[in-house]
């Protein structure tokens, strides 16, 4: 079981919904756009605007402990001046990236006091929002009944036209694939990819397809895992997202190497050695050495093993 839930943890986590949430606090926090000199309360909102926009590109970068500054200063702005909307949406965001972080109490705290607004305030699609995020929390902390049970009182709640019905249905998505129901779970995360699609959410939209090639992995359908990984990349690259570029082009990698591509599972590994060591993510680099070493030797690749090799060596000799 615990397997299982880390690896359907990893899928929640490519789940970056601050980018919904940026579109949930758009109507109630004003934008660039919106008339300047009109009162301290335009002026405070434009504030929380920027401060989220801000704390969702360090969260999409994996830069959380920033994230969370700025979802904070995005929920100081809106609660001084009564923005409840606002505020629930920065709630949630700091609740998600402290459910990134592992911290858990920290999450349930935020997204609690995001639901008890959310309902106080009579908002359908921040009361859905909030319930999905609990779901979210609730299955980290090994509860998958009690998360589809969330999932679903959130999907009850929202119009399948709200931008929330798709973070909803990636989620439901995830939970279906974790137990083996991979014909549910194809279904919920094309719904999902549909909606993104149409709303040109590619950050969203790369998450789902990227899920949707561990479905298609899960079947034995190899051909139709690897469609999917290259159209998650495709997704990422239009948002000019990073991290998801690496995690999809590694994602590919390994489903070519067990599809008996070595070829091309070395050059996917390549470019995502090069993207990790431009991105200044160690870890993520070296996990991609380990694979292009063994990968070179297969291939009879001397001159990339013996590179490969002695830049390993040099790492375990920093140690």
């Amino acid at each position: 079981m615990s397997d299982t839930m880390n690896r359907t943890g990893r899928h929640f986590a490519r789940l970056a919904a601050a980018v919904a949430l940026a579109a949930v606090l758009a109507a109630a926090t004003g934008c660039s756009s919106a008339p300047q000199g009109t009162g301290e309360v335009v002026a405070r909102k434009n504030e929380a605007a920027d401060f989220s926009k801000l704390a969702d590109g360090f969260f999409f970068e994996g830069q959380y402990a920033s994230a969370l500054q700025y979802y904070g200063e995005a929920l100081d702005a809106n609660l001084a001046v009564d923005n409840m909307e606002g505020a629930i949406g920065a709630r949630n965001s700091l609740g998600r990236t402290y459910l990134a972080l592992g911290r858990l109490d920290d999450a349930a705290r935020e997204l609690g006091d995001a639901l008890e607004d959310a309902r106080a305030a009579g908002l359908p699609g921040s009361i859905a929002l909030s319930l999905s995020n609990l779901g979210e929390l609730r299955y980290a902390r090994g509860d998958a009944d009690g998360a589809v049970a969330l999932f679903e009182e959130a999907a009850a709640v929202v119009s399948p036209k709200d931008p929330t019905s798709a973070v909803i249905s990636h989620n439901r998505g995830v939970i279906a694939l974790a137990r083996g129901d991979l014909d549910s779970a194809e279904a919920f995360l094309l719904a999902a990819a549909k909606v993104n699609e149409k709303e040109k959410r590619w950050i969203e939209l790369a998450t789902n397809r990227y899920v949707l090639a561990a479905v298609f992995n899960a079947r034995g359908d190899l051909d139709g895992a690897i469609a999917w990984a290259y159209r998650a990349l495709a997704a990422d690259k239009a948002a000019e997202n990073t991290l998801g570029i690496g995690a999809d082009l590694e994602a590919a990698a390994k489903l070519q190497r067990k599809a008996g591509r070595a070829d091309l599972a070395f050059d996917l590994y390549r470019r995502a050695f090069g993207l990790w060591l431009a991105a200044n993510r160690e870890q993520d680099a070296i996990r991609c050495l380990n694979a292009l070493s063994v990968l070179a030797g297969e291939l009879d690749k001397e001159d990339y093993l013996k590179r490969y090799t002695a830049i390993l060596d040099s790492l375990k000799a920093e140690e």
